[in-house]
């Protein structure tokens, strides 16, 4: 099995015509964070005459994509697809089989597809339309690229991953944490990018902040994202608990799977912090949100990257993250920010009680942020996409 070519950077190719129509897919409907990072990036390549197509399901994602003035193609869900059925147990051989045949039928799908949208090149930007999407570049004769947002851990679900990448000619990672997990094929590098133009130091609103907190005038530590086991807000919750006067907000939505967990959560920051915590529910104003609040935490178990991370530095939040997965690839400790070990709460709330009493180190953590955010601007990710494009399409 040949070793995964690691690139930071994508190779210079000489230019082919232009514009260059790509496919991309993925069967989320909602704007989780991959597909965030894909409507941001879509604008930017279109500025390097790189035009993207959508093939999604029906959905906020596909409303967003279209508001932006971009082509959109329905794409059919391609039903319940994993390594376990919804018991728990391992699936069977029955299982397996019908998933192959879901797999086969959605890339036939991509393909006709992609006769219509005439595309030069084919990308997938969802870990369960990966090798969909290598499949149908190989029935279309087009080439595939499948974006990797996810640390897939070994067994089953990896070697499926392995399979998509030996089809496809791309794989680009978010992080060299996901890029570990693929052993096979040429893997490129490209970090998410920040829009710069949304997110950015500036004064917090009072009447927001005051949606944010019961004492305005006490620090405040948020956490933002998708709510789920992984993300460690129930070790931020007992962070801040230790921590006096501190005060804790929770931005975000459960996974339909993870509503109990959520409520679990709400009982448990109820009893460590009382009023001191508040849970909004996902925001639509993220750069205001962000802006209006005192330190930023991650403590994600193995995090991929860390957008809302990156975000926050742009935003010259101090950020706390985890020492694990992406983030340690763009927060450098005591520069551009704190890392602690996942789940170590007392950890956790040494790093929040110094940012909340020093105020020279939150000074300093604000400019290495600012830096660490403006070598990641959506242009930079974009411009390394579309020569990874070009490079393929040749």
């Amino acid at each position: 099995m040949r070793r995964a070519c690691i690139a930071r950077t994508a190779p210079k190719v000489p230019a082919i015509a232009s514009p260059l129509a790509v496919l991309a897919v993925s069967h989320a409907a909602a704007p989780w964070g991959a597909e965030r990072r894909l409507l941001d990036l879509a604008p930017a390549l279109r500025e390097l005459d790189v035009v993207l197509t959508l093939a999604a399901p029906a959905g906020e994602l596909a409303e967003v994509w279209r508001d932006l003035g971009l082509a959109y193609e329905p794409l059919q869900p391609p039903g319940a697809r994993g390594m376990r059925r919804d018991d728990g147990a391992r699936a069977g051989a029955g299982d397996l089989a019908r998933q192959g045949a879901r797999t086969l039928r959605a890339a036939r799908e991509i393909v006709e597809i992609a006769r219509r949208a005439r595309p030069a090149v084919l990308h997938s930007h969802a870990l369960n339309a990966h090798l969909d999407v290598a499949l149908a570049g190989v029935i279309a004769r087009r080439p595939a690229v499948i974006d990797l947002h996810d640390i897939v851990v070994p067994g089953l679900g990896r070697r499926v991953l392995g399979a998509a990448a030996r089809l496809a000619d791309v794989v680009i990672a978010n992080s060299t944490a996901t890029a570990a997990t693929v052993s096979t094929g040429r893997v490129e590098i490209v970090n998410p990018g920040v829009d710069l133009a949304r997110f950015g130091p500036g004064a917090a609103d009072p009447a927001l902040r005051a949606e944010l907190t019961a004492d305005p005038a006490a620090p405040l530590v948020a956490i933002l994202g998708r709510i789920d086991p992984e993300k460690g807000v129930d070790v931020v919750l007992r962070a801040v608990a230790a921590v006096d006067g501190a005060h804790a907000v929770v931005v975000g939505a459960p996974n339909v799977a993870d509503e109990s967990f959520a409520a679990e959560l709400r009982s448990l920051g109820t009893a460590l912090l009382g009023a001191r915590v508040r849970f909004v529910g996902p925001r639509a104003d993220v750069p205001d949100v962000l802006r209006a609040v005192d330190v930023l935490v991650n403590a994600s178990r193995n995090e991929p990257f860390g957008r809302t991370v990156l975000e926050a530095q742009a935003s010259g939040v101090p950020v706390v993250g985890t020492d694990a997965g992406g983030i340690p690839e763009f927060v450098a400790h005591e520069v551009s920010g704190l890392l602690v070990a996942p789940g170590d709460v007392d950890a956790l709330a040494a790093a929040i009680r110094r940012l909340v009493h020093d105020h020279d180190l939150r000074a300093r953590l604000r400019e290495g942020g600012l830096r660490s955010a403006q070598a990641r601007a959506v242009p930079v990710q974009a411009a390394k996409v579309a020569s990874i494009y070009r490079s393929v399409a040749r």
